[in-house]
């Protein structure tokens, strides 16, 4: 039993000196490191400001680079519900093996004058949509209007009804906007 103990003890006191052999190269390797991180922060107050104004800097332009990319995916989701609009419009659509092209109405003019000024020159409606921000709630939540008109109507002289004219972000704002658009074809 005795030699069994003894046996016991020096198993355990090998194993315990390479636990605390592996624990002392560990320790080693944080004191390196530490040290590392020192070596790294011994410049002066005016790097270190530096330094900081340069993340400031590129976090900055982060948030930029983010407001932009709404803005376009804003502008995008527009113009795929305008897209929609004048599918729902002209139920007989175009004709051919092309798509039909939505674009944007400018103020003061007709739809069938500015289709003809594009590669599908046959107007075939003109629509205006809106839509509120946020998800819905429920099924009977107003998301959006339209109206439709036909080529030759909708005078409506509102600046905030004209894409092209507004401000890159007043797609953002929360109001009620009728954005415009021409529905146009190929003959």
């Amino acid at each position: 039993m005795f030699k069994a103990a003894v046996f016991l003890v020096l198993v355990s006191v090998a194993f315990g000196g390479a636990k605390l052999k592996a624990l002392k190269g560990e320790i080693a390797e944080m004191k390196e490191s530490f040290g590392q991180v020192m070596d790294d922060t011994n410049g002066s107050l005016e790097e270190l400001e530096a330094a900081i104004g340069d993340v400031v800097s590129m976090v900055n332009d982060m948030k930029a680079a983010q407001a932009q990319k709404d803005i376009d995916l804003a502008w995008q989701s527009l113009h795929m519900a305008g897209a929609a609009a004048c599918r729902g419009s002209t139920p007989q659509g175009g004709k051919g093996p092309w798509s039909n092209s939505v674009i944007p109405k400018e103020n003061g003019k007709k739809c069938s004058d500015q289709c003809k000024l594009t590669d599908r020159p046959v107007c075939k409606a003109e629509v205006s949509v809106t839509g509120y921000v946020g998800k819905a709630t429920s099924y009977t939540q107003k998301v959006g209007h339209f109206y439709n008109y036909e080529c030759d109507g909708g005078w409506n002289a509102d600046i905030n009804h004209n894409e092209v004219a507004a401000d890159d972000g007043a797609i953002l704002e929360v109001k009620t906007a009728y954005y415009r658009f021409c529905c146009c074809a190929k003959p």
